[in-house]
């Protein structure tokens, strides 16, 4: 059933709790259309959230057909379930109770933008009046994904060596298949080190971090914070709050929950092997902050550009999430809680970094990225 009536219209708080018999069916739920997606779309003089848009989101959007992310971080917290059970986690009850969190969580698969009114996408379905995100404008969103997918297969065969996309191309673009993959614990393009990735990951981490314990302004421009490199990727006059909270006015007092939940949301990426391939892990903990176990190394990034979307998203499923949980400690669970526990405690970056080079610590920084088995 839909959930109904909640305080804040976002993406994450209307998902679908499908409690069926069937994992299939239980398993592909998302967020569902908000009362204010179907006003927004229907002030904007388009009626865009139809039937059809509505089967689009729950059936046919790439990358956020499943609740995954959710479920790892409400376990995280304090839903108790045995492994391999996650998806008994997402209850409307904990919905409520972390529907910003979550928003965050969900944020880099479905970042809210401004589409360009001075040249909006030739696309009939999108409305540049409307901020555009999967539910407000579900046909749009699928097409201009689509785009992106088939623009960054051109351009990796064509320019190999450098990201399909970057500043000044849309955030899904960039996102999904461009230079801002290290959100999803991803390399830019094939042949990136792995240590060149994980620099940008860290260069992220510590911006979000900052954003997460609120000693880094929201309202600032983000080339001006003096994060290492990171004026590079946001060089406009782009501040936290526009990257976070363009359209969406709920989140805004509460951004340091949304910056957290990305943060959590590239853990969990790297943790999934359409992402990163990752060693066994050796039951040692962390040198630097031995009170948390140490994950298995990185031993190489993978790039989406070249994977084939279905076999990335079989990666990505509870079936794949339950037999990591079944199979490895500390997990993908585990990971999360920590980095949890250190932004309840408050800690400062230098703490928290601690962890980031514990969880993320490379087997072979010189690996070169590519699309790992998931390529024709």
């Amino acid at each position: 059933m839909t959930i109904s009536g909640l305080k804040y219209c976002l993406a994450v708080v209307s998902i679908t709790i499908a409690l069926l018999p069937s994992a299939a069916s239980a398993f592909q739920v998302l967020p569902r259309l908000s009362d204010v997606d179907r006003r927004l779309t229907g002030l904007g003089g388009n009626r865009l959230v139809d039937g059809i848009g509505q089967w689009i989101v729950g059936n046919a959007l790439p990358m956020i057909k499943s609740p995954v992310h959710e479920a790892i971080t409400l376990n995280a917290l304090d839903c108790v379930v045995q492994p391999g059970s996650e998806s008994l986690c997402l209850t409307e009850s904990a919905i409520r109770a972390n529907q910003i969190l979550l928003y965050g969580v969900r944020w880099p698969d479905d970042p809210p933008f401004a589409l360009n009114r001075a040249s909006p996408p030739r696309i009939a379905d999108c409305n540049p009046a409307v901020t555009l995100r999967s539910t407000a404008q579900p046909k749009c969103w699928k097409a201009l994904f689509s785009d992106a997918e088939r623009t960054a297969k051109a351009r990796t065969a064509s320019q190999p060596g450098e990201p399909a996309f970057g500043p000044g191309d849309y955030l899904l673009y960039r996102s999904h298949f461009g230079d801002l993959q290290f959100f999803h614990s991803m390399a830019a393009y094939d042949g990136e080190l792995a240590a060149a990735t994980q620099r940008r990951m860290k260069m992220w981490a510590q911006f979000l971090w900052g954003i997460a314990i609120k000693t880094v302004p929201s309202t600032d421009f983000i080339r001006d914070l003096g994060v290492d490199q990171l004026e590079f990727y946001f060089p406009g006059d782009m501040t936290a709050m526009n990257l976070f909270a363009t359209g969406i006015i709920e989140v805004r007092k509460d951004l340091d929950k949304v910056a957290l939940g990305a943060l959590l949301h590239m853990l969990q990426d790297s943790f999934s092997q359409a992402h990163a391939g990752r060693e066994p892990e050796s039951g040692a903990s962390c040198a630097t902050i031995p009170r948390f176990a140490q994950p298995g190394r990185i031993r190489q990034f993978y790039s989406y550009a070249g994977q084939v979307g279905t076999l990335h998203d079989h990666e990505d499923t509870f079936d794949a999430l339950g037999l990591q949980t079944l199979q490895v400690s500390p997990s993908v669970v585990d990971a999360s809680r920590a980095f949890l526990t250190l932004w309840q405690d408050n800690a400062p970056w230098t703490e928290a970094e601690k962890y980031f080079d514990c969880a993320f610590a490379l087997s072979a920084p010189s690996a070169t990225a590519g699309p790992g088995p998931f390529s024709y």
